[in-house]
């Protein structure tokens, strides 16, 4: 089902990089501007914004597979090393690149496919694909020298404030449930942010009356939450643990605007460097010190969720039933 999903995804692409967009990228288009004179134009795909799903159809690759990174061939058991040295090396010697060997591979395990009539996991496409796989953008572009890779970009808010930010947000809040019995210290966690008052036109917004279950929130209601969390969460944990999550809050609220910078210079981009590195070892140093600490479980809402879509899929699975046993029936008549 993935993998057709993928081909139905990319044959769209196919329709839209048509061979007039093609010729346009080579040999431009002539355009009359305002101003009377004509202009050669040469467009260009220089970035593709989307969340990590998104990223992993267009890049054709498995999601959370062996190497997770869609612009790197970093394996899943090398990215703790996160900010170190090492890591910034494989982010250059690793990088993923559109090549002739690529293509090759890909192309041999379609053979496979389509041809041998192999599944999709079996070893010898297994063998050859791995976490790699060929997409439109590669079969329409790359002999025009385009590297599909290049335009996978870091989207922050995906990536971050919906993704890293509300999964460490969502921890804490277990804790805080674990922390204390009867939810009180999430109750608490609250009330703190209704308290907060809003700031600018847009800056901080009103919170809601239940921050902590996170219900209708866009990635700007998460990057409020972060940039309160700190007197929010402040002496809600006994030390040393209160310690701990305050510095993780302001090395994440630090990071966080550090490469929201409309324009960053070289000392900027060396401090967050630094920042990632200091987020790397404060992340490290609150697993074992702090979460291992408390027996977190899930929330009444996430449980109740879960039931919600355990009784969903019951009734789906129920009716697809009856509606074969009814077909059968018909058949037999």
């Amino acid at each position: 089902m993935a993998h057709c999903h993928c081909k139905l995804f990319h044959t769209q692409w196919g329709i839209i990089l048509d061979d007039e967009f093609l010729e346009a990228w080579a040999h431009g288009i002539i355009i009359c501007c305002c101003d009377g004179v004509k202009h050669r134009f040469y467009p260009r795909l220089f970035i593709y914004s989307a969340d990590y799903p998104k990223k992993v159809l267009l890049a054709s690759m498995r999601n959370l597979g062996k190497c997770p990174c869609p612009r790197c061939t970093i394996p899943m058991s090398r990215v703790h090393n996160l900010g170190l040295s090492q890591d910034k090396m494989e982010w250059v010697t690793l990088t993923c690149i559109d090549d002739c060997v690529r293509q090759s591979r890909i192309k041999s395990a379609h053979a496979h496919i389509y041809d041998s009539t192999l599944g999709v996991m079996s070893t010898a496409v297994e063998s050859l694909l791995k976490d790699q796989s060929l997409n439109t953008f590669s079969n329409r572009l790359s002999h025009l020298g385009f590297n599909l890779f290049c335009m996978l970009v870091v989207d922050l808010m995906h990536e971050f404030e919906l993704g890293i930010w509300k999964a460490l947000l969502t921890h804490l809040i277990h804790i805080l449930s674990a922390a204390e019995v009867g939810d009180i210290l999430v109750s608490e966690l609250d009330h703190h942010y209704r308290m907060v008052p809003t700031f600018g036109g847009d800056t901080i917004h009103k919170f809601a009356s239940n921050t902590s279950e996170m219900k209708r929130m866009a990635a700007c209601n998460f990057e409020d939450v972060l940039q309160c969390a700190i007197p929010v969460f402040d002496a809600l944990l006994p030390e040393p643990h209160n310690k701990n999550v305050m510095a993780l809050l302001f090395t994440c609220a630090y990071w966080h605007r550090l490469v929201k910078l409309h324009m960053h210079t070289d000392e900027t981009l060396t401090l967050v460097d630094t920042i990632t590195e200091h987020l790397r070892q404060q992340l490290h140093c609150f697993q074992p010190k702090t979460c291992a600490a408390f027996s977190t479980q899930e929330l009444r809402r996430e449980a109740e969720h879960c039931q919600c879509c355990a009784s969903e899929c019951l009734k789906n699975h129920q009716g697809n039933s009856t509606a074969t046993a009814a077909a059968s029936m018909s058949s037999a008549l």
